[in-house]
């Protein structure tokens, strides 16, 4: 029977960082979103914007896609709070408070699901969504309430700090 390396197991490593496991097409999303600013697939036969990415356009099938700057406003729709996660990184924040999510309908048409950055949010509020990329280099969306100002990478930042996706999760005394 062979032993377990303590550093291939996550729950004993010092600091967790997010799921990084991405298909081709969520790594290419990553790639595109890397500024901050909102990009989504757009078709180019029909126009269609759409979220998540696809290999082809979920309008007409046209698989000439590109990635657009997009509107980054939207209504909330509906919003969670993760209690329970099987990834590392989300069970040790987790166990401070519950994780806020939400699902957006962005202006441009699709839904998108995004981490939340403010509890007292009610359906039907306007938000603004953009992109961060997190601690594994892959993209995640991020809704702020309509009035916040995130135009400069500098607010962003600053949005990115305060929900604390800027590091890894520690764990005290970790491998």
């Amino acid at each position: 029977m062979r032993k377990r390396l303590k550093l291939s197991r996550p729950s004993l490593r010092t600091r967790a960082r997010p799921p990084k496991h991405r298909s081709v097409c969520g790594s290419q999303f990553s790639a595109a979103n890397l500024p901050g600013i909102l990009q989504l697939q757009n078709c180019t036969d029909c126009g269609h914007v759409q979220y998540p990415p696809a290999e082809l356009c979920g309008a007409c099938l046209g698989s000439t896609l590109i990635y657009k700057e997009t509107a980054c406003t939207g209504t909330l729709l509906a919003q969670s709070q993760l209690h329970h996660s099987l990834w590392e990184y989300f069970k040790r924040r987790i166990k401070r408070a519950p994780w806020p999510i939400a699902s957006v309908q962005l202006d441009v048409g699709p839904v998108a699901i995004v981490h939340l950055t403010e509890l007292d949010l009610d359906t039907g509020d306007r938000v603004k969504v953009f992109s961060h990329s997190d601690a594994s280099r892959s993209v995640v969306l991020i809704a702020v309430p309509a009035a916040t100002d995130i135009t400069t990478p500098e607010l962003r930042q600053a949005v990115i700090v305060g929900i604390q996706l800027d590091k890894s999760a520690e764990r005290l005394k970790g491998v």
